[in-house]
This record gives structure tokens, C-alpha cells and sequence, in this order.
């Protein structure tokens, strides 16, 4: 029992500092935003104050229309990498396993590529309506095709065998890679100017439409993901006993597979390739709360957007008045980790011959 306050209390502490984090980096940037401005510019939108004594327009319009949707674009994003992350490691019962592994992020990132050198042509054919959104919709396309190509792949006797998915995530990433390679040595300086930026990641595409379609896109397959957890925690054991046990294991992988490719590739596509999220989070959850995805799931969901926060309030002052890119903030945070988690494997490889 004391065992489970822990747990519980270990995730309402964390979504505490998330929100803490989320306003410290609302309020901090070129203009700044006191939390008694921010207090009374949702009061005075609302209605409850009728007069703004203590902030201007300009206050208002950064808040609402630059720093609210980049912070809950962030919060999203990272909740549902560290969602996809703790997933797929509990899909391939690795916790080295990023979900890039699958070939979500290269699959977007040849629709980016595409996006970026065909646009002027890929205009012709589609409504106007749609043709800001050219980019994120053939990177969320890319990346639907090359899940898919990895899931047809990774089929024996009808069945998802996880070892050929991974093969076959690894041939796949591959090819995208040569393909990729293929599109840079025939585009202009900007072309790869743009999707050089792009594959480093990024929040600056964050309005209210961008945010209320990531939303919906990540929560609906998060609270889905959550009623799997007891399913989850059964797979653990292996296929035949989870089968014994009454799980539906073609069933599980398949859901897995799907919700993972539909959260990154969400992701992918609008704010570029983020890497090390959905590494990192599900391993530090299981260090400090353990395997089960009771906890696992949500504490990974909240810890990947701590990060994705964090790393933005960098991105955004490291340089100031310039902006990192959010992909180097997070690989830079991520990398030192992973190979400090190779190390005490092999340390754990050693004690155990």
C-alpha cells in the first residue's frame, strides 16, 4: 500500500512541475509576462474584469496567440512520445527501443522532403484550404506508409513476429535514408536549408488549429493506450503465456503498432523529428516507479512533456535573441543518457557472466 502512494504520489508531483515549468515559461521570453498579467488576461477574456489595467494588447496577443500554444503544443507532443515510447519498449520487452525503430520519423521525413521540393506542383491538386498544411499532411503520410511497409514485413504465418519488425524497422529506415539522400543531392541551397531545419525539430508552427488537431490525435489514442494496461503488463510475461492468460496478442500488437505510427507521426509531422523522448522517459519511469504500466504509461506521458518543455524554455534562451532548434536541445539532453544506459548494460552483461 505505501508502496502504491509512492507511485501515485511521484506523478502528482511530477504534473506539479510540469505546470510550474509550463508558466515560468510562459512568463519568461523578449517580452515579458508577469503571472498577475496572465491571471488577469484570462479573467479580462473571460469576462470577469471589464477593464486591462495591467497588461496591453501587445501582452495579450503574445500570450494567447504565441507562448499558450507553443507551451500546450509542447506539452502534447512530449506526452505523446513518452506515451509511444513506454509502449513500443513493452511491445519489444526492450527499453532501448525508440519509436523510430518502426520507421515512423523517416517515413515523415521523406514526406517533408517532398512537401518542400513539389510543393509548388502539389498546389495544383489540392484545395486552398489545405495548402498550409502541405508539409504535416505528406509527412503524416510518409510516415503511415513506411509503419505500414515495417507491419506487412514483419508478418510470419500471419502473425506479428517483433523480431522481424525490428529487421525490418532497420531495413526500412535504411531505405528511407538512401531516399532521402536521393532528394538532397537534387535540391536547391533553401530546399535543404528548410528541411535541414525541419528535421531538427521544432514548435514554431503552434496556433490554436495546429493544437486542436494535435490534441486530437494524442489524447483520444493516450486514454486508449491507458485502458491497456493491464493487457500490457500480461504481455510482459511473453506470447504464449499472455495467450493463456486470455490476452489477445495479435490484437494488442496491432493496436500498439497503430496508436504509436498515429502519435508520431502527429508529432512528426508538425514539429519535425524530436528524437530521445520516447528513449529516455519510459527508462527513468522505470527506474524510480517500476514496470507497471499503471504508472508507466501516464508517468511517461508527464515526464515526456516536463522535458519537451524544459527543452523548449532552452531552445528559446540559450541563443537569445535567437532560437535553438528544439531536436538539438533534446539530443543533447538524450544522448549522454543513452550512453550512460549502453554502459551499465554492458556492466550488468559483465556481473552476470
Amino acid at each position: 500500500m505505501n508502496n502504491i502512494y509512492y507511485k501515485s504520489y511521484l506523478l502528482v508531483l511530477m504534473m506539479m512541475s510540469l505546470i510550474a515549468l509550463s508558466l515560468f515559461s510562459i512568463t519568461f521570453g523578449p517580452v515579458e509576462i508577469t503571472l498577475n498579467q496572465i491571471s488577469d488576461i484570462v479573467l479580462y477574456k473571460i469576462g470577469i474584469l471589464s477593464e486591462s489595467y495591467t497588461f496591453s494588447k501587445i501582452h495579450e496577443s503574445v500570450l494567447l496567440d504565441i507562448r499558450l500554444p507553443r507551451i500546450i503544443m509542447a506539452i502534447l507532443v512530449g506526452l505523446g512520445l513518452g506515451t509511444a515510447g513506454a509502449i513500443l519498449q513493452g511491445l519489444f520487452r526492450n527499453p532501448l527501443v525508440d519509436p523510430g525503430f518502426i520507421g515512423v520519423s523517416s517515413g515523415g521525413a521523406i514526406g517533408a522532403m517532398v512537401a518542400i521540393m513539389f510543393s509548388h506542383h502539389i498546389y495544383l491538386y489540392l484545395p486552398a484550404m489545405l495548402s498550409p498544411f502541405i508539409l504535416p499532411i505528406l509527412a503524416m503520410m510518409g510516415a503511415f506508409v513506411t509503419t505500414m511497409m515495417v507491419y506487412k514485413m514483419s508478418k510470419v504465418s500471419n502473425k506479428t513476429n517483433i523480431m522481424a519488425m525490428l529487421l525490418s524497422g532497420i531495413a526500412i529506415n535504411a531505405l528511407s535514408g538512401s531516399i532521402i539522400g536521393l532528394f538532397v543531392s537534387m535540391s536547391s541551397d533553401t530546399e535543404l536549408r528548410s528541411f535541414t531545419f525541419w528535421t531538427l525539430g521544432g514548435l514554431d508552427m503552434a496556433d490554436w488549429n495546429i493544437v486542436g488537431i494535435v490534441s486530437l490525435f494524442i489524447v483520444i489514442p493516450f486514454l486508449i493506450v491507458y485502458k491497456l494496461q493491464y493487457q500490457m503488463d500480461i504481455f510482459m510475461l511473453g506470447d504464449a503465456e499472455s495467450e493463456h492468460l486470455g490476452v489477445n496478442v495479435e490484437s494488442l500488437k496491432k493496436k500498439i503498432i497503430l496508436i504509436s505510427s498515429i502519435v508520431v507521426g502527429v508529432s512528426v509531422s508538425f514539429c519535425g523529428m524530436i528524437g530521445f523522448i520516447g528513449l529516455v522517459t519510459p527508462h527513468l519511469i522505470r527506474l524510480f516507479i517500476g514496470p507497471n504500466h499503471r504508472y508507466l504509461i501516464p508517468g511517461s506521458a508527464i515526464l515526456g512533456a516536463i522535458l519537451l518543455v524544459l527543452s523548449d524554455l532552452i531552445s528559446k534562451t540559450i541563443i537569445s535573441p535567437a532560437q535553438l532548434p528544439i531536436g538539438v536541445v533534446t539530443s543533447a539532453i538524450g544522448a549522454p543518457f543513452f550512453v550512460w544506459l549502453i554502459l551499465s548494460q554492458k556492466r550488468r552483461f559483465n556481473y552476470a557472466e
